[in-house]
């Protein structure tokens, strides 16, 4: 498990992604270069390490570097890419009507996550890092990020072969290649076609829940579709599991109803992994308590 190259983390909101991606980060750093990666545009590392994690990797500790994705400027410098794609191929004339256009999609929906993976997609193959975890958005964001991840590639096919054609006719009318726009669709192809390599074949998908109805739910639809696109998961999170320890009415109720979700939670999802995370007396901030959790689930994986 520890072999792959790029890590997700992905559930509902609130589960405890950022905190259990955060300590497993810690684990691969004891022998590897690690990024931590947040996609999420609610992003809380930089509460959660006590210290500003932005943009630029940072490190945060020895091997463990981590970042921020900023999602409107994503939008702006994937926007000016597909604009630059264009530019020439087209009259001055209507090229100013399509980035009129482009500009005016900026909060259509897809484009956010579109802009998000082709940042990822950089990132992730232009290293110098040696393995990714993804602190993902939650779950519908993070399953239309992937699902995007195949659109982009079969829409970038289809504009190649439009554009070949184009510049093949023109050069055999003597009117010369248009422009970069042919290069710069086959880089991009290149760059999504070793991505979704690297996703399906070095990635593993670590699904995140607490014990109750609605995450199991949503859970069970997540872990249908990222398996549906080729992605393993091995093992499955649960995350703020009632002590063990704590007594009193008001817990045991609460522990009575936690068992039936626990149980189903090993019905549905028997053929992976359950890793249990026990709830915590206060928040998990800072290194050292982040490390006290990574020593825990080190013991369990």
């Amino acid at each position: 498990m520890m072999g792959k190259r790029v890590y997700f983390f992905g559930g509902k909101g609130g589960v405890g992604k950022t905190t259990l991606s955060s300590a497993f980060s810690l684990i691969l750093a004891k022998t590897k270069k690690v990024l931590l990666i947040s996609t999420d545009p609610a992003h809380s590392l930089s509460d959660l390490f006590g210290s500003e994690v932005g943009p630029e990797a940072k490190e945060v500790e020895e091997n463990l570097w981590a970042v921020e994705i900023d999602p409107k400027k994503q939008i702006e410098v994937y926007i000016k890419g597909a604009i630059e794609a264009i530019e020439g191929s087209v009259s001055p004339e209507v090229f100013e009507q399509i980035k009129e256009m482009f500009h005016s999609v900026e909060h259509t929906p897809g484009v956010e996550e579109a802009a998000i993976l082709d940042a990822l997609s950089r990132i992730v193959l232009k290293g110098p890092f040696e393995a990714f975890v993804v602190d993902t958005a939650p779950t519908g964001h993070t399953l239309a990020m992937l699902r995007t991840a195949g659109r982009v590639g079969r829409w970038l096919e289809e504009l190649i072969k439009r554009k070949s054609s184009a510049e093949s006719f023109r050069e055999k009318a003597g009117l010369g290649r248009l422009s970069r726009t042919l290069e710069i669709l086959r880089e991009r192809r290149e760059r999504f076609s070793r991505f979704l390599e690297v996703v399906i074949r070095d990635s593993l998908f670590f699904p995140v829940l607490n014990p109750e109805k609605l995450s199991i739910v949503e859970t069970e639809r997540m872990v249908e579709e990222v398996t549906g696109m080729g992605i393993e998961i091995t093992h499955l999170f649960v995350n703020k599991v009632m002590p063990k320890d704590v007594k009193g009415d008001f817990v045991e109720r609460r522990r009575s109803q936690e068992k039936i979700y626990m149980n189903l939670i090993r019905e549905r999802f028997g053929s992976f992994k359950i890793v249990t995370v026990e709830m915590r007396p206060r928040d998990v901030v800072g290194m050292e308590d982040l490390k006290e959790l990574a020593k825990e689930l080190e013991g369990k994986l």
